[in-house]
């Protein structure tokens, strides 16, 4: 098992159609979005018949996507997805705990 999560900048008024266009990526899951507008949460894992970097290489090059940012990466190939979700989730409210 493998994921990532990126931020992917983007101009607030095109939010709309890039949430719908990276949701139409293999193993793309958006989880939020800045107040501004400006970036998206998004989490990317692998699967049958696509890779995690393909997915990551999808989400950079997709059309309104200013660029991505890399905050986290994890791999474990014996790793359950309830695992790795409550790793994530683990990991996203201790960044929420840090900007509070």
């Amino acid at each position: 098992m493998k994921i990532a999560s990126l931020l992917a900048r983007i101009r607030h008024e095109d939010a709309e159609n890039v949430a719908a266009d990276l949701a139409r990526i293999p193993g793309v899951t958006l989880h939020g979005m800045s107040p501004d507008g400006g970036r998206l949460v998004v989490r990317v894992e692998d699967g049958e018949g696509y890779a995690v970097s393909d997915s990551i290489l999808a989400v950079s090059t997709t059309p309104r996507v200013l660029g991505t940012t890399l905050a986290y990466e994890y791999t474990d190939e014996d790793a359950t997805l309830a695992e790795i979700s409550k790793a994530f989730a683990k990991s996203r409210a201790q960044q929420e705990e840090k900007q509070s």
